[in-house]
């Protein structure tokens, strides 16, 4: 009897199912969306710059730098910083802050950000290194990798 009972329990689920199915429609509902506006090619694409905190941090704790980095900028006889004045592309940013017991050096990177077809990429164009104590400007000569003690042209 169990097994009759079984077997009628299947054909019924079997029967019912396939009555169900009459429609092989979705019950969602597609809507149209409106197309999307032309895009302007004509706008410049704007870079994206995203600021570090320890940029507001150093010219928080030594507000003179920036102004000593401009000043280097300016004077500067390192032909690459040269050219990147020259087409008004150069920026420079914070490479860290070494602390020492007896004073301590800011490390910055001068350069310009420049699309790579892939990006933008920061390009360098030098690196210095600014004493916190006396604000002498040292400039690193990566190919020889030494550092030396810039002196302000006259």
């Amino acid at each position: 009897m169990k097994q009759v009972f079984g077997v009628f329990l299947l054909f019924l689920f079997t029967c019912c199912h396939s009555n169900n199915v009459t429609s092989y429609q979705s019950d969602t509902i597609a809507l149209q969306t409106a197309p999307h506006p032309p895009v302007d090619t004509t706008i410049a694409r704007k870079m994206a710059f995203e600021t570090d905190s320890s940029f507001f941090e150093i010219n928080n704790e030594f507000p003179w730098m920036g102004d000593t980095i401009r000043s280097y900028i300016q004077l500067s006889t390192n032909e690459m910083v040269k050219s990147f004045v020259k087409d008004s592309s150069i920026v420079f940013m914070y490479d860290g802050v070494e602390k020492k017991d007896s004073g301590g050096y800011v490390g910055v990177r001068l350069g310009a950000d420049v699309d790579n077809g892939e990006g933008i990429v920061f390009t360098t164009a030098g690196c210095i290194y600014i004493d916190i104590l006396s604000r002498e400007i040292y400039e690193v000569d990566i190919a020889a990798d030494t550092s030396y003690l810039w002196v302000r042209p006259q």
